[in-house]
This record gives structure tokens, C-alpha cells and sequence, in this order.
């Protein structure tokens, strides 16, 4: 049977689970600044971990992945992996095995479609998978009369919300037809250049890696999404020195630089010249007709 994957077989109300999932084992790391769990893949069961707090590296089917709090691991069976913590930030996760799924339209002991990154990223859902996530455990570690039963409707509830995830995660991508995936992040990155912004903040409002949104935007634009923050906010800065009277440290806060010696290497890289040449040399080529002291006051 071979893994499908288009917006309906993401859906959770399409979603068909032939065979009900069984908990094989329920696991919780924490405190552990240097765990590592080397290269290995499971044959007979899928896997899911839950970052509950902290920072990792995993590897996922050749794949690294950086991963902490709210992110959620898949492993299909058979996918090798290999997982470990960062020692500035151990790692603290849920995880759990789970054998005896089929679900329709997929290989058997798979979770997700193949062709499905492993990693869901922080979302609104995080909450939720956590505290399914910890049910199941509590469910595994006392062993009270049903727990079978109980761990079953867990996971059918987790794997569905998993489902719920993809399928808006899938929905919001694939928009292409009104606008591309670099476009928006492009967009998003006009409307929010001046607050603090990194790759993996960028990755986590797209729901993304972020390599592949670096991937996906670079191809578009000959751009990498940083190198076109900065190009943002350097054509802005260069509005508000010719055409205000702003300080040079005002300009780098406005722009989203809160250290002003780090915003003026900065500029100077991208034109040549430092803020205050660039003032100095462009505002003397402006003229203003209907004012004597053009834009500002001198």
C-alpha cells in the first residue's frame, strides 16, 4: 500500500483507521542534559515525542531537524533516527511506541504519509498533544484496570489531532493558486520586519522547517529570508535618514536594530557608507520648492 498524500488524506474527517493503534510503551526524558540516543529505527512499531521543554538535534531519515518546546516528532516504522539533547537546554519530552495501527491508504505502522516532514512545529495545537501525550504515560505507569482500553481511545484521539494539524498546516501552503509560499513569507516579512526575527521564527508561522522555507524563498527571490530582512530594513532606514530628522539611533530602532553600533557595520556593508554619510550626501541632493529648510529642521 503506498502513502498518499494530497488535502484529503489529511483531513481528520476522512481519516480511517482500519486497525486500532496499541501502546506499546510510554517514556518521559528530562534532566539529562547529555542524552543522546544514537543512530536506530523500529521495524515493528511507529513513534511519537512531544518537546516538552528545551532545546535538540534530531535526525530524522537523513534529515536534521533543531527542535524545542511544542515541537512534536513522528517516526514512521522502519525511519531511522537518531536524537540528542542540547546540554545548555536539556531536553524534556513525552514520547510513546505504537504498534498494530493501519490506517487507510497508508503502509501499515504508519502515523503520517511519507512524504510528510516528521516535524510539527509549535502551534496552537501544542497544548493539546502534550496533555494527551501525558495521559498516555500516566496511563502506562500506574496500570489501573482498562488502561489498555484507555491508552487505545488516547492514542486514537492524539493520532487525529495530529490529523487536524497537518490538515490546516496543508491548507494554508497550498494556496498557490491565490499566492506562492515565498510571496507570503515575503509579505510577512514587510509587515514585521522591525520586530526581532530568526529563520526558525519564521519556520514556526509557516509551520515549515527552516530549510525549507529558506529553500523555497531563496529559489523564488535569489534571496536568503534574512538576507532579504536586512535589505528590508536598510531601504527603510535610508528613507527615514534622508527624509527625517532622526538620530542614527533612532533610525536603528525604528528599523528593528536595538544596538545602534551593530545597525551602522550593517549599513555601511550594504552601501558603502555609514548613516550619517549617507544623511549627510543624499539629503544635499533634495530639493524642496515650497520650503527654504526642506524636510527637517536644520
Amino acid at each position: 500500500m503506498l502513502d498518499v498524500l494530497n488535502h484529503k488524506s489529511l483531513s481528520p474527517d476522512t481519516l480511517l483507521i482500519n486497525k486500532a493503534p496499541r501502546l506499546l510503551y510510554a517514556g518521559q526524558i528530562s534532566d539529562n542534559p547529555h542524552w543522546k540516543f544514537s543512530s536506530h529505527k523500529h521495524d515493528d512499531l511507529s513513534e511519537i515525542v512531544h518537546i516538552c521543554a528545551g532545546k535538540g538535534t534530531f535526525m530524522v531519515d537523513g534529515t536534521t531537524y533543531k527542535v524545542s518546546h511544542g515541537d512534536t516528532l513522528i517516526y514512521n516504522k522502519g525511519v531511522l533516527h537518531e536524537e540528542w539533547s542540547n546540554p545548555a537546554h536539556p531536553l524534556k519530552t513525552y514520547f510513546c511506541g505504537v504498534t498494530n495501527l493501519s490506517i487507510s491508504g497508508l503502509d501499515d505502522l504508519h502515523i503520517i504519509p511519507s512524504g510528510i516532514e516528521p516535524v510539527i512545529r509549535r502551534n496552537k495545537y501544542s497544548d493539546k498533544l502534550k496533555t494527551l501525550l501525558a495521559e498516555i504515560f500516566d496511563e502506562a505507569a500506574l496500570k489501573a484496570d482498562g488502561y489498555e482500553s484507555v491508552s487505545k481511545h488516547l492514542l486514537i484521539s492524539l493520532i487525529t489531532l495530529i490529523y487536524r494539524i497537518l490538515h490546516l498546516h496543508h491548507s494554508d501552503v497550498s494556496a498557490e493558486s491565490r499566492e506562492s509560499l515565498a510571496h507570503q513569507i515575503q509579505e510577512y516579512i514587510d509587515k514585521h520586519y522591525t520586530k526581532s526575527l530568526s529563520l526558525d521564527d519564521l519556520a514556526e508561522v509557516f509551520f515549515i522547517s527552516p530549510y525549507y522555507l529558506s529553500h523555497v524563498f531563496k529559489e523564488e527571490t535569489d534571496l536568503s529570508p534574512i538576507h532579504y530582512l536586512i535589505t528590508r530594513r536598510m531601504g527603510e532606514a535610508k528613507r527615514l535618514l534622508v527624509s527625517t530628522n532622526l538620530k542614527v539611533r533612532e533610525v536603528a530602532q525604528l528599523v528593528g536594530y536595538e544596538n545602534p553600533n551593530y545597525f551602522t557595520v550593517l549599513f555601511k556593508r550594504f552601501t558603502g557608507e555609514s548613516p550619517k554619510q549617507f544623511k549627510i550626501k543624499h539629503s544635499e541632493k533634495l530639493h524642496y520648492p515650497n520650503t527654504k529648510k526642506g524636510p527637517f529642521p536644520k
